[in-house]
């Protein structure tokens, strides 16, 4: 999974280094879920009788051939730290699980303790770094392709999921940090 994640990565920052540098590669690629301020949306149709739209919200993907370069560059910040964090915790995750197979003792050890607090560190500091650079690439794309954009320029959801799963990292290995000192205690004792 850790390798298939890697070359999915890798594939991934390909297709955009080459949409950078040669923008004819893909004529339908564009900077996806900016939301323009002035659009009109038809529903004629498409709406069921007596049904009425409330609210819309427009989601476009947009593509400017004068700025292809740099709408590559900010395309990635928009995925790559996320992706970053992600294999990092995958690479220390199969780390703790390889020293399950070895027995108990090797499982519930410094290591693991270590392995997993780093695991906490990257998903709760890298996926809210990943979050900031997300907003800040979506801004500036969206001042270059939109005229008077909106102030969350695009759809961008916090990530409660990456940084709660972080915390649970540190928890676990707080969990097996005191469990060592206890059992380090217990074999001093007997």
């Amino acid at each position: 999974m850790l390798l298939l994640t890697t070359l999915g990565l890798l594939a991934r920052l390909a297709g955009d280094v080459i949409l950078g540098v040669v923008p004819a590669a893909r004529p339908d690629f564009g900077f996806t879920g900016l939301r323009p301020s002035h659009t009109g949306v038809s529903f004629d149709g498409a709406l069921a009788p007596g049904a009425r739209a409330v609210g819309v919200t427009v989601d476009a993907t947009l593509y400017d051939p004068a700025h292809a370069p740099l709408l590559a560059v900010l395309h990635l910040p928009t995925w790559l730290p996320g992706m970053l964090a992600i294999l990092l915790s995958l690479f220390w995750l199969v780390r703790i699980t390889g020293r399950g197979v070895a027995g108990d003792r090797a499982f519930f050890s410094a290591a693991t303790v270590r392995d997993l607090r780093r695991i906490g560190t990257v998903l709760t500091l890298g996926s809210l770094a990943a979050f900031a650079l997300d907003f800040a690439a979506t801004s500036v794309a969206a001042r270059l392709l939109t005229v008077d954009p909106p102030l969350v320029p695009g759809d961008i959801e916090p990530p409660v999921v990456a940084v709660l799963m972080g915390v649970g990292a540190f928890v676990a290995a707080e969990v097996i940090g005191r469990g060592l000192a206890m059992l380090d205690d217990l074999e001093g004792t007997v």
